[in-house]
Parts: C-alpha cells; sequence; structure tokens
C-alpha cells in the first residue's frame, strides 16, 4: 500500500515532539511504501538544520530518513493543479497532488483538517496506528 507521509509527521521523529511516539511507530511499521515529496525534503532539510545548526547533521538525518520513506517527485503538473485548486493552503494541495500522483491510498499528517478536500484518505497518525 502505497501512503504518503507529511512533512510534519517526518519533524516529529527528528525533532523533540511530545508526538514522536506515533509517528515514529508509524514508520517502524513494515508492509507500506511510505513517500514524501521532493518539496517536503527541502522543508525538512531547512528546519532541521535551523535546529541542530549544522547542515552536515541534516544531511546525515535525511539520509536516514530516507532510508524508511521515498521521494515523490513534484513536477509542473503537481504544481499546475495546485494552482487551480480551491484550498486554503497552497502547500497542502502540492503535498495532495503529489499523493494522487503516486496513486497513494492514504495521506498521514497531523493535520488533517488541512486535506478536507482531499478524494484520498486522511489519518492522523493515531488512527493509521488504530487501523494497521
Amino acid at each position: 500500500m502505497i501512503v504518503a507521509i507529511d512533512s510534519n509527521i517526518i519533524l516529529d521523529v527528528i525533532l523533540p515532539k511530545p508526538v514522536f511516539a506515533e509517528s515514529r511507530a508509524v514508520l517502524a511499521k513494515t508492509g507500506f511504501d511510505f513517500y514524501v515529496s521532493a518539496s517536503s525534503i527541502t522543508d525538512i532539510f531547512y528546519i532541521t538544520k535551523k535546529s541542530c545548526g549544522s547542515a552536515e547533521r541534516a544531511k546525515d538525518v535525511l539520509r536516514k530518513i530516507l532510508e524508511i520513506v521515498s521521494v515523490a517527485g513534484v513536477d509542473e503538473n503537481c504544481i499546475i493543479r495546485a494552482l487551480n485548486a480551491d484550498w486554503k493552503d497552497f502547500e497542502d494541495c502540492v503535498q495532495y497532488n503529489t499523493a494522487q500522483q503516486i496513486k497513494a491510498e492514504i495521506i498521514i499528517t497531523r493535520n488533517t483538517k488541512d486535506y478536507e478536500s482531499s478524494a484520498i484518505r486522511v489519518m492522523s497518525p493515531k488512527e493509521f496506528l488504530s487501523m494497521f
């Protein structure tokens, strides 16, 4: 099963946050093809570098994350569809269009309300863990 992972789930694992355990448990699940968008990777790098103060440390962290998740490309079609959609948050719409492009069956995010217009099933980490 193809599962799109929102950047907030990855950041939960990288940065010390109270929801760390649930997000880590999601990424520890086997039998799923986890994807994060290419645009999320750059955001994750920036936030991680800022948090740890080192570009090399941020790169090392991303290398470890890429052992668990694959990267889904964000192309012109994803951007155009997001620009033409009636979503409140452009970034989330790009994530959604990327998930559609890879034929994801689930999007996992802590911000489920941001994906109210999604035709793809959207779940919080807790919901995902209770179902799988």
